[in-house]
């Protein structure tokens, strides 16, 4: 690993000052002879940050993922292209994609060739044993996530995806991570509606995008044009009826591909999000 590039070097495209993170999403076929797609959703357990939500794997950007010797890889040209950021961080952004992935579900190589770590293995890689194996694929950049100026703990966070085989399955430590769960993005909707899957709001909104896409086909096909947005939630004051504090995301984008979703707002009543028709 090479020590050139330094930790403000992550920040160099004139980000704001927030800790850098990564969320993964993960698709799988249904089966090997069905074209349908589930997503991998964990539900977050010691720690403060979304204790008891559904969220996609993923984590903070340590300044061990900053790397110049992948810079040539697909998938970190591929995120420097889609996003408009230096090879340098998006080089960051893969390496630790792919080190929070096999952290927090064993899933290592992800792409057609992705597999699931022993046991053994995986210990070693939780203890800090992790050794960078590139994606089997190049990742697919999905959006980025500016957070609101109320939230105490920072991140601004670059959703990507990947694609593995049917069947893979994911590790959960029970701990930090209390349980794993593969599901189809429209069930998670319903599931949520239903009060059985509590979400944060930029969760439902990427599961609301995927929904409109019931295939991996479909999906490949929309990843293929899509330039991901840049969402800034904005506070506002509450309008008569809708109560507590409420988050609004910016309106849908114009660049093709998964920018077609209407905006959302959520209502924060201090311990949930529930989204407000808009």
């Amino acid at each position: 690993m090479s020590s050139s590039l330094a930790p403000e070097a992550l920040l160099d495209d004139g980000g704001p000052l927030a800790q850098l993170a990564v969320t993964v999403v993960v698709a799988r076929p249904v089966a090997p002879d069905d074209d349908r797609y589930e997503v991998l959703l964990s539900e977050r357990g010691r720690g403060a940050f979304a204790r008891g939500l559904w969220v996609f794997p993923g984590g903070r950007i340590d300044t061990e993922d900053a790397r110049d010797d992948v810079l040539e890889l697909a998938s970190v040209r591929a995120v420097a292209d889609r996003f408009g950021v230096t090879l340098g961080r998006a080089a960051a952004l893969v390496v630790g994609a792919v080190r929070e992935l096999a952290e927090e579900t064993a899933i290592a190589r992800p792409g057609p060739a992705a597999i699931t770590l022993d046991e053994a293995s995986w210990r070693a890689v939780r203890a800090g044993s992790f050794d960078f194996e590139p994606p089997s694929a190049p990742l697919w950049s999905l959006a980025r996530w500016l957070p609101p100026r109320l939230e105490m703990r920072r991140f601004d966070t670059y959703f990507l995806a990947c694609e593995v085989p049917p069947h893979t399955e994911a590790r959960a430590d029970g701990d930090e991570l209390r349980r794993h769960r593969w599901i189809a993005p429209a069930e998670a909707l319903e599931t949520f509606e239903a009060g059985a899957l509590p979400l944060l709001p930029p969760t439902y909104r990427s599961l609301t995008e995927l929904a409109a896409f019931p295939t991996l086909a479909a999906l490949r096909a929309a990843f293929a044009d899509h330039w991901p947005p840049v969402n800034a939630p904005l506070v506002r004051e509450p309008k008569p009826g809708e109560g507590g504090i409420v988050v609004t995301e910016l309106g849908p984008g114009s660049r093709p591909g998964l920018d077609g979703a209407t905006g959302h707002a959520f209502r924060f009543d201090g311990e949930h999000w529930s989204p407000v028709r808009v």
